[in-house]
């Protein structure tokens, strides 16, 4: 699968016509890509909370001091943010390892979505309904902004671009892998329909399992 990475960045229409060859299951696509590339974000945000914890202390505090400010802002956000700040200043390992591994097992999860709303769409709109196509897009188009959150290392404005960054690559990867794997086809905006749908519902999903990490977090917070 390695080989596919290179050509996946530089030539994605040939690197996706290559993937639509192959039968990756999605045992494979877990043992030998996902456990690996998901592991970045998770390992980048400990090591920020355990190395360059002052920027995220300092971050926090600008937000608190804003949040102030704004009497719109969510009342849960503030506690959470109030509680990780606590959490960074108390230096609790066992707590950072146990965030860690949250954010490991939510990004475990995320190709499990993305892959089910590309499974379910892309018949739709003329492609094939295929669980395995369906995940080695979802897989493959991923890496990226897995690739982009060891930016997560240090709180800063070039970790959250690089990470819009990594996002922005991953829908385009899924746009072209639509057409070269799933078979939709490009005529007519099809294509262009299908990568739309996908990226809202992709973020509209997101945002409501955010939710239910940020909870177990806050959680894990106030042990």
């Amino acid at each position: 699968m390695v080989k596919y990475f290179l050509d996946l960045y530089i030539k994605p229409k040939q690197a996706w016509e290559k993937l639509a060859q192959e039968n990756f299951s999605i045992k494979d696509l877990y043992l030998k890509l996902i456990i690996f590339f998901a592991f970045i974000p998770a390992v980048s945000h400990f090591i920020g909370f355990v190395v360059f914890r002052d920027y995220y202390v300092a971050a926090i505090k600008d937000f608190l001091k804003m949040a102030e400010n704004d009497p719109e802002q969510p009342k849960r956000t503030v506690e959470y943010m109030k509680a990780l700040m606590q959490e960074l200043m108390d230096n609790d390992i066992t707590q950072e390892l146990m965030i860690m591994f949250v954010t490991y097992g939510f990004e475990l999860f995320k190709p499990v979505v993305l892959a089910i709303i590309i499974f379910f769409l892309s018949p739709a709109f003329g492609g094939i309904k295929d669980p395995n196509k369906s995940f080695t897009v979802a897989a493959f188009a991923l890496v990226p902004t897995w690739a982009a959150g060891a930016f997560y290392v240090m709180n800063s404005p070039l970790s959250m671009f690089m990470i819009f960054l990594g996002s922005f690559y991953t829908f385009y990867l899924i746009f072209i892998g639509g057409e070269k794997v799933l078979k939709i086809p490009s005529e007519k905006s099809k294509n262009f329909q299908f990568i739309v749908v996908v990226i809202l519902l992709y973020l509209v999903l997101s945002g409501i399992i955010g939710q239910i990490e940020a909870a177990i977090t806050y959680k894990i917070l106030n042990v």
